[in-house]
């Protein structure tokens, strides 16, 4: 390396010093590093206080907001009512999240119960945002309320260790399933233009929010080491809403996790639930004492006059039938009332659950998604129609009920059912049919490769397109199988009856 190479190296090297010195002393000072130097700071340096790097992330914030979820929630107004009242919630969320960020870069971090108190102005407003999607899937905005309430989850980044990046990019995914379908609707259509800034603003935030993690909380939200521990009260003051009232408990753990129980007890001592279980406890204490020297110890032993055998046919038990005489008579058991409830309709998750339908021919599920199921269970003289394409059917306990259906991803399932039938309109890849009496199978010509599983089924035939004139033809399953023993090994074959 030449001399002039090595002085010019020096040089540079001087100027970078100086730069980093300058951006040190306004940091130092309160002000923030300007231009590209404030996000130069480092993500885990949290240690200058609100003045430090961990404001500077704050400020960032509060530009991505600014370049982003504003324009969204401008355009939302000019789409429909609904959209932009689920914007209104958004920019509610967003706001409560910059106060958490706020409070971050003042304290340090708090225990479990208080992270999750502080987490609960935002939590509370993504859950409005999805509940507003899941009451209106009817609604003609239906895609762009989902839209939003599939990526508003990103916005749970701050609670997510040690990678909270690729939390945001499953949100964005999920959420860019349904803004492509808007865009592909309006393509060609009047209003394009408005629809395609509406969705870039929402895709930028949620790629923007991506960058922003990676620059400044790359293993996690960034507190300040140097602070107090947070506390709600940090949250409220920051302009993120209301703080939790006074004693109020967590937020609801993530789906899938472990319930939260409180092992402490009530504040009314011996009181409510602790007092009857602590009375159940002194019952289970007082039999295990008394059984000690035997099982039947401590127990009150029967007289002859109230055994059974020894009182008149008269004062017997009451399940003697009227006719019987005499100590032999046959007991007959109580029947039971059949149990009735009201019939069920209603979409829990990602399960659409038919319940106690009887009489009803005009059950209609429209709205679905192919990751959703249906369940249709002690339907009776009721006819169900699944549109569109869903993962999986499931028939079960039914009645003289109908089943009519496009396409199933994984399987169509008919179990304890009897006289139903089951029309395919499009594919399934198989169908079991298990402990059905009855069971009219009737596919379409998409769906002749389907593979059929049954067990324990009797009368149960299948139509299959191909026959003249465009007539369907049908076959029974076989229901009666013959079995041979040959060389050692069992040889099963279906038997065939000669009409």
């Amino acid at each position: 390396m030449t001399d002039a190479a090595i002085s010019a190296l020096e040089n540079r090297l001087k100027q970078v010093t100086s730069r980093l010195e300058q951006v040190e002393r306004q940091l130092a000072s309160g002000g923030g590093a300007g231009g590209s130097a404030a996000h130069s700071a480092p993500a885990t340096s949290s240690s200058g206080g609100a003045g430090g790097a961990s404001s500077a992330y704050v400020s960032a914030y509060d530009a991505l907001i600014a370049d982003t979820i504003d324009k969204y929630v401008s355009s939302s107004s000019q789409i429909d009512p609904l959209v932009k009242q689920q914007a209104d919630l958004v920019k509610q969320a967003t706001t409560a999240q910059r106060s958490l960020l706020a409070a971050a870069s003042e304290h340090s971090k708090p225990a479990a119960n208080d992270l999750q108190n502080l987490l609960k102005p935002m939590s509370d407003l993504m859950e409005k945002i999805s509940d507003l999607r899941n009451k209106n899937r009817a609604h003609k905005s239906f895609n762009w309320l989902s839209t939003i309430s599939e990526g508003i989850s990103a916005l749970g980044w701050v609670a997510v260790e040690p990678a909270p990046g690729p939390f945001v990019d499953e949100a964005r995914a999920s959420s860019e399933f349904y803004s492509n379908k808007i865009l592909m609707e309006f393509k060609t259509k009047e209003g394009g233009d408005l629809q395609r800034t509406w969705v870039g603003a929402w895709n930028g935030f949620l790629k923007d929010l991506r960058t922003y993690i990676k620059q400044y909380h790359t293993t996690g939200l960034a507190w300040n080491a140097k602070g107090s521990p947070a506390s709600a009260g940090a949250v409220s003051s920051s302009g993120a809403g209301p703080a939790p009232p006074a004693g109020a408990g967590p937020p609801p753990p993530p789906s899938g996790g472990p319930p939260a129980f409180d092992s402490a007890p009530p504040s009314g001592g011996g009181s409510g639930k602790e007092a009857d279980r602590g009375r159940l406890l002194a019952e289970i204490n007082a039999v295990k004492e008394r059984q000690k020297g035997g099982k039947t110890e401590g127990l009150r032993k029967v007289q002859d006059h109230e055994k059974t055998k020894n009182r008149k046919p008269e004062e017997r038990s009451a399940v003697v039938s009227s006719g019987a005489t005499g100590g032999s008579a046959p007991r007959a058991t109580a029947a039971k009332p059949a149990v009735t409830r009201p019939p069920k309709l209603a979409l829990e998750s990602n399960k659409w659950v038919v319940e106690f339908q009887v009489g009803n021919r005009n059950i209609v599920i429209d709205q679905t998604e192919t990751r959703q199921t249906v369940y249709i269970y002690k339907a009776e003289n009721s006819v169900i129609h699944v549109k569109g394409k869903v993962n999986a059917i499931t028939m079960d306990s039914c009645k003289k009920t109908g089943l009519v259906f496009e396409n199933a991803i994984a399987s169509c399932e008919v179990v304890n059912c009897q006289s139903v039938e089951v029309q395919i309109l499009g594919s399934v890849p198989a169908l079991a049919v298990d402990k059905t009496d009855g069971c009219q199978l009737m596919l379409s010509k998409d769906c002749l490769g389907v593979e059929l599983v049954t067990s324990k089924c009797s009368e149960m035939n299948i139509s299959i397109p191909g026959g003249p004139n465009g007539d369907p033809i049908e076959r029974p399953v076989p229901e009666q199988f013959k079995t041979i023993i040959k060389n050692g090994t069992l040889v099963t074959e279906a038997v065939q009856h000669l009409g």
